[in-house]
């Protein structure tokens, strides 16, 4: 057990190392979103804290008052800590949640293959995934959120991995980190319904082959009920979400795929299959690992980083896909996961910096590392 403990430790003390130095090396970044939540942490302090009357008064265009509530505590008591060195504090907490996902990740690669090779693989790919370190960076939700939802997925899966059923306190730690994930960020209620998923899923309750049935129906019934929607935003009578229904519609109209990204955009739709291409298109490039307008050097970093990291992700899936057992059924949610959040991401929002992708980092580096040992073996047997 000890030796064992010793993986999860050197990819944190890894991360702390490698990703600190380039973090306070390159200095913290204050985006406009930073900025916004400072304002509405300003607001929060000046109500004393009254968080209805903060949440009314900081209510984003698009989402429900009170979203984002969460975070905004948090620059709230960083400001009442550490004053304008506000920043610093968050971007530090970042740096710990960065190596506790890489340590949670590390861990949940030994439990899923047993390899060293492949537990090596995950603490390098992680080291150089710069979209993780860009994101420490700045005091944003993302790199929490980042955490959370990873966590809350390792929390559902590890028992069962470790050869054991999942207990009260792994429960409790399932039920605590969705709920936080859900007011961490909108995208949150995803996890909601992932982790009820997985649970059925490594309970027995719900079949592989019934979930990939289940997933592609609801997937289609979502993808056509949202094609008509957007391109008849008036059909939408429910005064809950109709700003957001009319926000999303609008992008469409522009024909946006990437938002800020106009090199990637359609000729402004007509047609239903015009509607339903844009989001095709937004799904494709929520993997892309580069546009036109990236340089020459982004453009090498990107390909040379995702293209191997895809492959050998698809490889994983491959694989499970034609065996049974507890890790091949942690391969698949974990392949599910990250199509889901692609797939309600080509209906929304892809930023222009690929800032929604985040979230799936950690799961694409535990599939391509559970294909590790597959081609270990297939070398083998080869030789």
């Amino acid at each position: 057990m000890a030796k064992e403990s010793r993986w999860p430790l050197m990819a944190a003390i890894a991360v702390l190392i490698v990703h600190g130095c380039v973090v306070f090396r390159s200095g913290v970044s204050l985006p406009p979103d930073s900025v916004a939540f400072s304002l509405r942490a300003d607001l929060l302090i000046a109500n004393h804290f009254n968080f209805p009357a903060a949440s009314r008064a900081t209510g984003v265009h698009n989402v429900p008052a009170g979203m984002y509530m969460l975070f905004t505590t948090l620059v709230a008591l960083a400001k009442l800590v550490a004053g304008a060195r506000w920043p610093t504090i968050l971007v530090v907490a970042n740096l710990c949640f960065d190596a506790l996902t890489a340590a949670i990740l590390v861990k949940l690669v030994r439990l899923a293959t047993r390899s060293n090779a492949a537990a090596v693989l995950a603490i390098v790919v992680w080291l150089l995934c710069y979209d993780v370190v860009t994101w420490v960076r700045m005091p944003l939700t993302d790199v929490p959120f980042l955490v959370v939802s990873f966590a809350a997925f390792a929390s559902v899966v590890a028992p069962y991995l470790a050869g054991e059923k999942p207990t009260r306190k792994n429960i409790i730690a399932s039920v605590i980190l969705t709920v936080i994930s859900v007011l961490l960020r909108p995208v949150g209620f995803l996890w909601l319904i992932l982790m009820v998923t997985a649970s059925l899923v490594m309970s027995g309750r719900l079949r592989r082959r019934s979930l990939i049935a289940s997933a592609l129906l609801v997937a289609a019934t979502v993808f056509l009920a949202h094609t008509f929607v957007v391109r008849n935003p008036e059909s939408w009578t429910i005064e809950t979400l109709a700003r957001s229904v009319r926000w999303d519609a609008k992008s469409y109209r522009l024909g946006e795929v990437i938002k800020g990204r106009p090199e990637t955009f359609h000729a402004p739709p007509s047609t239903a299959v015009d509607y339903a291409a844009i989001t095709a298109d937004r799904f494709v490039h929520f993997f892309a690992p580069m546009v036109a307008t990236f340089s020459r050097g982004h453009k090498i970093a990107g390909v040379v980083f995702y293209a191997p990291l895809y492959l050998l992700a698809i490889a994983a899936v491959i694989a499970a896909a034609r065996r049974k057992g507890t890790t091949a059924d942690v391969v698949i949610l974990s392949a599910v996961v990250v199509l889901t959040v692609a797939f309600w991401h080509s209906l929304v929002v892809i930023d222009y910096d690929w800032r929604y992708r985040l979230p799936i980092l950690p799961h694409l580096v535990f599939l391509a590392a559970c294909a590790v040992p597959m081609l270990l073996r297939n070398r083998a047997i080869a030789e």
